[in-house]
Order: C-alpha cells, then sequence, then structure tokens
C-alpha cells in the first residue's frame, strides 16, 4: 500500500510523479522510484518502487511491474504488484496478474492467470 493510508494512492506522491497525459503516446521503458499515473496511451515495459495508477480510458500495452497497480483503463500485458493489484469495475486486463494482494471490483475483466505471493517479491528489475 501506498503511504497515506487508506486505500488510495497518496495524493502528495501521486502529485509530484509524472502524468502521461490523455491524447498523449509514450513507448519506451520507464523506471524510477516515483509515482506515475497515466491517462493516455502507453507501449512498452514499466518497472517502478512507486505506485502506478491507469486511469479509465488510459490504454497500456506493457508488462508492468509497480508496488502498488491500480487500474481503471486497459492493459494489454503481465501485471506484477509488490504489495497489492487493484483493479476498479472500468478495469480490462489481457495477461497475467501477480501479487502478494489483489482487490478486484465487480465489472472489471482480467483474461489471465493470477499467481497470489506467499511473500512480496523483491525490488523490480532495472534496465
Amino acid at each position: 500500500m501506498a503511504k497515506g493510508g487508506g486505500d488510495r494512492l497518496d495524493v502528495r506522491q501521486a502529485a509530484t510523479g509524472t502524468v502521461i497525459a490523455r491524447e498523449t503516446r509514450v513507448e519506451g521503458h520507464i523506471s524510477g522510484n516515483r509515482a506515475v499515473r497515466v491517462e493516455g496511451f502507453l507501449k512498452g515495459t514499466v518497472r517502478l518502487q512507486a505506485p502506478l495508477e491507469i486511469l479509465e480510458g488510459a490504454q497500456v500495452e506493457a508488462d508492468v511491474h509497480a508496488t502498488v497497480v491500480r487500474v481503471a483503463g486497459t492493459v494489454t500485458g503481465n501485471v506484477t504488484g509488490g504489495e497489492l493489484v487493484e483493479l476498479l469495475a472500468s478495469a480490462v486486463v489481457k495477461g497475467d496478474v501477480t501479487a502478494p494482494a489483489l482487490h478486484v471490483v465487480e465489472g472489471a475483466r482480467l483474461e489471465g492467470r493470477v499467481q497470489m505471493l506467499l511473500e512480496k517479491p523483491g525490488k523490480p528489475p532495472t534496465g
């Protein structure tokens, strides 16, 4: 869970992170230790030691690994959460999900396998 309590991303952390805005297309490798919020299109790989939030209407074609992954948009690729993966009602995920904790809201769609880890995975690989 992101610091700040509750089940929401820490607003202060998200505000100081990176936003991929609506109508913006990014292709490549994203890594770092600041939160990332995707509102537009992202293709490539994501390896964060921070939360990742994919908003409704956003499209991600990538394997993603972050401490907390909150999906309201569409992801085509595998999703790994070091602490939590949350699929909101509008989420569509086409790929495998791996995390020690998974929260799925009614209406979310998942086409893939789920692996619940007994222990938190190590830091995401870099590079």
